[in-house]
C-alpha cells in the first residue's frame, strides 16, 4: 500500500505546472533544512535559503540552495577577493577543477574579484525523489570543502594549479581505496 501511495505521490507531482513543482520542491527543501536545525534563514519571496556552515577548520561561509527557473541550485564562494595578479593561476585552477568535476562548475568573477562553486540540477529529480535534495546538499558541501582548501594553498603557499589538482585526485582516489575494501 505504502508503494502505491508513494507512486501516486509521484505521478501526481508530475502532472503539475512548473509553478506547482518549485513550490513543493521548495517546501521539500525549507522541511529538510527545518529538521536539520541548521543556522540558516529563508528568504521565502525569493525562494532561497542561506545557510552558514564551516568550510575550513578556520573559516565558516554562507551556502545557498535555491529554487527558480525549473532548476534546484547550490552555491558557495569559495575565495574572496583574491589578489589581481594571481587571476591567471586562479582561472588556470578554476578549468582544471570545471574538467574533473562531474557534478558543478567553478565561476570566477574578475569584476568582483571572488570564485564561487555552484551545482544546478533540474527540477525533475529532486521533485520525484526527495532525498535527492539532501544528497545534493552533503555532496555540495563535502566538494566545496576540496575546492576551498585548494584555492587556498594556490593563495598562501603560491602553489602551482597542476601540482594542486593532481595531489587533490591523489587524495580522493586514495579515499576511494579506502571506501571500496
Amino acid at each position: 500500500m505504502k508503494r502505491l501511495k508513494y507512486f501516486l505521490n509521484r505521478v501526481y507531482r508530475l502532472t503539475l505546472n512548473l509553478d506547482k513543482q518549485e513550490n513543493l520542491v521548495w517546501k521539500d527543501l525549507k522541511k529538510i533544512h527545518s529538521k536539520a536545525g541548521w543556522r540558516s534563514g529563508v528568504y521565502e519571496s525569493e525562494k532561497y535559503i542561506e545557510a552558514i556552515f564551516q568550510i575550513s577548520e578556520e573559516s565558516n561561509e554562507a551556502y545557498y540552495y535555491m529554487i527558480y527557473n525549473g532548476y534546484y541550485q547550490c552555491r558557495v564562494r569559495v575565495l574572496r577577493n583574491y589578489p589581481i595578479e594571481l587571476t591567471s593561476e586562479i582561472f588556470i585552477l578554476a578549468t582544471h577543477f570545471n574538467n574533473i568535476l562531474s557534478r558543478g562548475s567553478i565561476i570566477v568573477n574578475v569584476n568582483d574579484g571572488y570564485v564561487e562553486y555552484m551545482e544546478k540540477k533540474e527540477l525533475l529529480i529532486p521533485l520525484l525523489y526527495t532525498g535527492e535534495l539532501l544528497q545534493q546538499i552533503n555532496q555540495h558541501y563535502t566538494t566545496s570543502k576540496d575546492i576551498y582548501s585548494a584555492f587556498q594553498r594556490l593563495i598562501e603557499e603560491n602553489e602551482a594549479p597542476a601540482i594542486i589538482i593532481a595531489d587533490l585526485i591523489s587524495k580522493l582516489n586514495e579515499e576511494d581505496k579506502h571506501e571500496n575494501t
